[in-house]
């Protein structure tokens, strides 16, 4: 699996997570801030975002477990970004910085199972410590139709 660019570039892949949502994607994201959103069918990806977080190197990606559109960024400068492809498919919709402690990794938690859209973040600090975060409803609650208007998006964008 490729980046758009073809030619030689110096950059890793540093995090990596499937679909939970029985779909065959997958992203990527690169130690140069770039991230990808790649099919299995393709080599190359149906979405790349190359400066999405400033250049700062991609430590964690991970799809929410309630809705197929969202996803979260963990960069190397402590920033978590919010991304929901039905909102806005160039841009993360939200950024939040975490000050004072560097975050070393995420993990997303929830209940998919469950309609109650209760879904957090649970950061590993620096120091050791154990921060978890809720997300806002928004971004968590099932959307109706939400995974065949991403299928959508995602054939008009390929």
């Amino acid at each position: 699996f490729r980046p758009q660019q073809s030619g030689l570039r110096s950059v890793s892949v540093s995090a990596m997570d499937f679909s939970p949502f029985g779909q065959p994607l997958f992203l990527v994201g690169c130690s140069d801030g770039s991230i990808r959103l790649h099919q299995m069918t393709s080599e190359y990806p149906l979405l790349q975002w190359n400066d999405s977080t400033n250049g700062q190197p991609v430590i964690a990606l991970q799809w929410a477990l309630t809705r197929p559109a969202v996803f979260f960024v963990l960069d190397a400068s402590s920033n978590i970004y919010i991304w929901d492809l039905l909102e806005n498919d160039l841009l993360p919709v939200a950024k939040q910085a975490i000050p004072s402690d560097n975050v070393v990794t995420m993990a997303i938690l929830g209940e998919p199972e469950k309609t109650t859209g209760l879904l957090g973040i649970a950061l590993a600090k620096e120091s050791g410590l154990i921060d978890i975060q809720y997300v806002k409803k928004k971004w968590a609650l099932p959307q109706p139709g939400e995974s065949e208007k991403l299928h959508l998006l995602l054939l008009q964008s390929f």
